[in-house]
């Protein structure tokens, strides 16, 4: 099936009819596949924004936006006072969408209540334009006034079928303008009447139910019902006026325009964790979700649900509601979160990485997508060579083949945006989820709240470091108490607590935590000021995992200007904010000694600490901050909505 092609002129005030035309025109055509191009001057995001919100429900349209320069519009004359300077802007729509041969053009003050395909499929042949008789300018006996004779076609603008192709081949946008000047003060119709004497002789005559006018009720009565298109000409509009006629008509599309152009993007945040939200571990994920994106990306067009993935119970989801956001777990029945699921009518999903397919499995709308953002992929050479390498004690291998193949399904069926918080880790994506190398994949940051106040000043650091984690075998914080029982001359803070596995953790950790270390402090877990004071007052973030994304521990250290000693490097952000002392395998106790040059550099070296400290500080500040953030995220959810 063809693509039907329209475009409508319209100013940043006449959004709610724009809106109510394109619901008619898709409400009534819901097989038809449309192009719609909007021609404005004034448009405002807010405007754009509303509008396409069409494409969350009707997903069979495609939205253009076209800024219009009104300088070739100059000096061209109004004659009624109810209609803008945008009636001019359909002189040049060929010149403004030069890729069309054949375009419809609609006013904006009508609505579509049946098939638009048999206006679409005439055959223009020759003809500059097709249209509608305009019976009011025939029964006034205007045409003579303007050159016309009685016997010759007058069309009512409203509606034209353009021969794009041909009109810009004969130059007919410029002929139309210069005409307008030269007619100035002699015609009362003005661009239509313009329209109909520069393409005199080039218009073809269409059956008047395509445009069925005011002035059409009382002679034509028998075409009401029959009528595709209903022009509400004249200065009375269903919008501002007590009684028009077939207004209950138009009132019924506006209503549902209404529900549509105020619809929120319903968003689902598909994550495991919520750091300690609904009984949820204190993970890197759960931060991210919850301190960053539960909280900056919600607002007035976009709604956020947390899905948690499935439940416990069989037929019911479970809520619950943290930081002004519900939570749910699934349903534990397939048939019951597929059904709940229909209900929710999610118009996009959000994943930080991706630990659980359930929710996408149950997903039964082929339209809804997914933007998955790359934060720590794992594929099974990692757990071979790298994390497997891990003999005393290990987490559990969580690698999960079909939700990796369900990642790659939805790719290939062009439903997944990739974004990703760091460039090392795109080759590790492409390899978990089996994509092609040229899988395109956007550079999106996490996001860190920033400390703008904050400056730098060396008095205030003490020789200090800091473990910010959770106790878990992958962290490998024994290593960061090894290096505190050989450097005794530094404290050495542990911030965090065991969450999973904790009978195991507990146990390579117990000989660590009986005190006889004395400048080795288990804090537990630490948030908001305490948290910032710690790591304010720290020259020095020791990481000892052995895998690792791009910890927002890291982050938040740089942004206070507490540097890097790491054994695992990622973006190179411990060379170039610290030292990257180079891999250290398995449990690590052998590379033990290998920390501990790099961290007595830079506590006793203050030259290069500073350096690495100011460094780390404006990187942060211009790549890592919230407001780039927020914006690019809402960007990436629009995107994922709208197909764009």
């Amino acid at each position: 099936m063809e693509t039907i092609k329209i475009a409508f002129c319209v100013n940043d005030g006449y959004i709610k009819q724009l809106g109510t035309v394109l619901i008619s025109l898709l409400k009534s055509n819901p097989k038809q596949q449309f192009e719609a191009y909007i021609l404005s001057s004034d448009l405002s995001d807010q405007s754009r924004r509303r509008l396409s919100k069409i494409k969350m429900v009707f997903p069979n349209i495609d939205l253009r936006f076209i800024s219009v320069d009104e300088t070739a519009f100059k000096g061209l004359n109004l004659t009624i006072n109810y209609i803008s300077k945008e009636t001019f802007y359909r002189y040049l729509i060929p010149n403004l969408i030069p890729d069309v041969d054949k375009i419809l053009y609609l006013d904006a003050d009508l609505i579509v209540k049946g098939d638009i395909s048999g206006l679409w499929e005439t055959d223009l042949g020759d003809c500059y334009l097709a249209g509608c008789s305009d019976t009011y300018i025939e029964k006034r006996g205007y045409k003579n006034k303007i050159g016309l004779k009685a016997d010759e076609l007058y069309i009512n603008a409203g509606v034209l079928l353009m021969n794009a192709r041909e009109m810009r081949r004969q130059g007919i946008g410029n002929a139309l303008i210069l005409k307008t000047k030269e007619l100035a003060g002699q015609i009362a119709y003005q661009d239509q009447d313009v329209l109909n004497l520069v393409c005199r002789n080039k218009i073809k005559q269409v059956d008047g139910i395509y445009n069925f006018a005011m002035a059409d009720i009382r002679s034509a009565k028998e075409k009401i019902k029959r009528a595709v298109i209903i022009h509400y000409t004249g200065a009375k509009k269903p919008w501002n006026a007590v009684k028009v006629r077939l207004k209950s008509v138009w009132q019924k599309y506006a209503k549902a325009a209404n529900e549509v152009l105020n619809r929120k993007i319903k968003v689902g945040l598909l994550i495991d964790e919520f750091f300690g939200g609904a009984g949820t571990a204190f993970g890197g994920y759960g931060f991210l979700a919850r301190k960053y994106v539960a909280r900056y990306i919600p607002d007035e067009d976009i709604q956020m649900d947390v899905l948690l993935g499935r439940g416990k119970r069989p037929l019911c989801a479970t809520k619950y509601h943290e930081d002004n956001i519900d939570l749910y777990k699934l349903p534990k029945f397939h048939f019951a979160s597929r059904w709940w699921l229909k209900r929710q009518k999610y118009d996009v999903y959000l994943s930080i990485e991706l630990t659980t397919d359930w929710v996408l499995r149950h997903e039964t709308n082929p339209n809804t997508k997914l933007i998955l953002w790359i934060q720590d992929p794992r594929p099974k050479s990692a757990w071979d060579n790298v994390i497997g390498t891990m003999r005393s004690i290990k987490d559990p291998c969580f690698f999960s083949p079909g939700v990796y193949r369900t990642v790659h399904e939805w790719a290939a069926a062009g439903r997944v945006r990739f974004i990703s918080q760091g460039y090392s880790l795109n080759p590790l994506a492409l390899e978990l989820y089996n994509l092609p190398e040229n899988t395109p994949i956007r550079y999106l940051p996490n996001p860190i709240d920033l400390d703008q106040d904050y400056q730098l000043d060396l008095s205030q650091k003490k020789k200090q470091v800091i473990f910010l984690g959770r106790l878990e075998a992958q962290k490998r914080c024994w290593l960061f108490c090894e290096v505190a029982k050989r450097m005794p001359e530094y404290e050495f803070y542990v911030l965090g607590q065991f969450f999973r596995y904790q009978e195991d953790n507990k146990r390579m950790l117990a000989p660590y935590m009986n005190g006889d270390i004395p400048n080795l402090h288990f804090i537990g877990h630490v948030d908001g000021e305490q948290k910032k004071k710690m790591i304010r007052e720290s020259r020095v973030l020791l990481s000892t995992a052995i895998w690792e994304g791009i910890p927002i521990s890291w982050l938040e250290a740089l942004s206070y200007g507490t540097v890097l000693v790491s054994d695992l490097e990622r973006e190179d952000l411990a060379a170039r904010f610290g030292i990257y002392i180079g891999a250290v395998p398995g449990d690590g106790f052998e590379g033990v000694d290998k920390f501990i040059p790099a961290i007595r550099a830079l506590m006793e070296d203050d030259r290069l600490y500073l350096e690495k400290a100011r460094s780390a500080i404006e990187y942060i500040r211009k790549t890592h901050g919230i407001e780039r953030f927020t914006k690019d995220m809402k960007d990436e959810i629009k995107m994922g909505v709208y197909h764009e």
